[in-house]
């Protein structure tokens, strides 16, 4: 008979047992679910920041943008050339809006169904602006003349002969119905483009003007620009509307909810008193000195977990949370980050006479 000796496993100590004991299962998979737990809180924790940082973005990168494109504008309001600022000019056509005190008119602001609205609307033919403007933000006009301008390059026959000027490309750079200033920096005149049929490349048609204009006066782009804010028709994914900034019946900003305005009229003692469009005399536009512009944009993506409870504070107006008691102006709780943005501008054109 043979006997067969049993080799020890030497891998295995006295008294271990092969594999895990349920205990010990159950702690594994308990640190394993800490483990995940954490990583995905720190993953969703890093995406929420993530979304509000880009929200807080579009946001600035919105205001910044509304008040730069207000701003150059407004500087830049009641320019005309070499014109001088004391005399009347001469609109050679029926422009509705436009009289012969344009340094009176190159501003002018209106509250959306407040005072003067109705006179406002019926002197701008922008549909979307009486449709669409949101109630009670502000609406900002303004005239200028803009480059780039043209030079005569003889002097006119008469009142009512055609302009030559140094360009070839007159007849593109001004179109039929636009509106245009020539000025020999002593009187000026403002008229509406013709029917360039007939006359050459360098040549621009127009009704009567009130005076021929000698060798090297001027022609101006004359521009009449509206700002104000309205409803887009579109909505974001809860269905709340969304709102843009607009210049004349074009949309440039979006996200932007409200446009807030106040005027400084210069007084007789050098005193600054700021007004809003409602409160303003007919005899006091020209003698705004500075204007006070703010917007409050919002991200039309809702980040946001808590309801919003603070009031936003606009140029004469603070914007509070829906269903607050004697609000001026509400916003609605929708979870969308917001900010405003204000700024004051100086008029470079405006001169007391």
């Amino acid at each position: 008979m043979k006997f067969q000796s049993k080799k020890p496993n030497l891998l295995k100590g006295p008294g271990l047992q092969d594999g895990l004991s349920l205990v010990e299962l159950m702690i594994a998979l308990l640190l394993s679910t800490f483990i995940i737990l954490g990583v995905l809180t720190m993953y969703l924790d890093s995406t929420k920041t993530s979304q509000v940082s880009r929200s807080l973005a579009r946001v600035q990168e919105a205001g910044r943008i509304s008040l730069d494109l207000i701003a150059r504008d407004v500087r830049m309001g009641g320019f005309a050339g070499c014109a001088d600022p004391f005399q009347k000019l001469h609109p050679a056509f029926d422009a509705s809006t436009l009289d012969a005190d344009f340094f009176a008119n190159s501003l002018r602001g209106a509250r959306v169904s407040g005072e003067h609205w109705d006179d406002f609307v019926g002197n701008n033919s922008i549909a979307a602006l009486e449709n669409n403007a949101v109630i009670d933000s502000d609406v900002l006009q303004l005239r200028r003349a803009n480059g780039p301008f043209v030079t005569l390059d003889s002097e006119m026959a008469s009142p009512d002969s055609t302009i030559v000027t140094d360009s070839d490309q007159a007849v593109t750079n001004f179109r039929v119905g636009e509106n245009a200033l020539i000025t020999n920096c002593v009187a000026a005149d403002v008229f509406a483009i013709s029917d360039p049929d007939g006359v050459a490349d360098n040549e621009i048609n127009h009704d009567t003007l009130s005076n021929a204009y000698p060798e090297g006066s001027r022609v101006f782009h004359f521009n009449t620009t509206v700002y104000w804010v309205g409803d887009t028709g579109r909505t974001d994914q809860q269905g709340n509307a969304v709102f843009a900034l607009y210049q004349d019946g074009l949309e440039v900003v979006a996200g932007v909810e409200r446009l807030q305005t106040l005027y400084g009229v210069r007084g007789n003692d050098d005193s600054l008193r700021f007004l809003n469009s409602g409160e303003m005399d007919a005899d006091q536009w020209d003698l705004v000195d500075v204007v006070q512009v703010g917007v409050l944009v919002s991200d039309e993506q809702s980040v946001m977990e808590a309801s919003d409870a603070k009031g936003y504070t606009l140029p004469g107006v603070t914007v509070q949370p829906s269903g607050t008691a004697g609000a001026d102006a509400t916003y609605p709780d929708d979870g969308r980050l917001r900010a405003t943005f204000s700024t004051t501008i100086k008029l470079r054109n405006q001169i007391d006479e």
